[in-house]
């Protein structure tokens, strides 16, 4: 099994990708799906091809668990813009506090309470992680374009 993220383009193609999943919750949805071929209808309709994982809906998409070999299956879905496996992420702070020196950071007695820092990047957004409950943006310059309130025109900022 392989976990690949699903992207469709509108409400009827998601209700077509839950036809072919089980959810998290184990539910069987009912197999009713619209092809572009009617021919190939019978070939890519159950057994069920694995299970859905999460939806997420503020990007039209699903996170689904697939055999590799069942993923043309998926691709063959009218109004699916995108199949991509998924990539593990981890942070790797041990070799971050080393790097950092974090250690000696401890061992005088400071652990971040009450510190304020300051990142120079390409931009940040105000986006609601960031800002709510409370915003932790204190200040913001732009050096390039001399704008007043924070922005990202470059994606990656926001993210550091």
């Amino acid at each position: 099994m392989v976990e690949v993220v699903v992207e469709y383009q509108n409400d009827r193609v998601a209700e077509n990708i839950r036809t072919f999943f089980t959810s998290s919750e184990g539910d069987e949805y009912n197999p009713e799906v619209v092809m572009e071929k009617p021919d190939e209808q019978e070939r890519l309709t159950g057994p069920w091809l694995g299970r859905i994982k999460y939806h997420l809906p503020l990007i039209s998409s699903y996170v689904v668990e697939i055999n590799e070999e069942d993923l043309w299956r998926l691709e063959a879905v009218v109004g699916i813009s995108s199949v991509a496996k998924t990539a593990a992420v981890s942070a790797q702070m041990d070799t971050a506090r080393r790097t950092v020196k974090a250690e000696a950071a401890h061992i005088g007695g400071f652990f971040g309470n009450g510190i304020t820092i300051a990142v120079l990047d390409t931009g940040v957004s105000p986006v609601v992680d960031l800002c709510s409950p409370r915003n932790r943006l204190i200040a913001f310059k732009d050096f390039v374009n001399g704008r007043k309130q924070p922005y990202d025109d470059n994606g990656h900022g926001t993210h550091v």
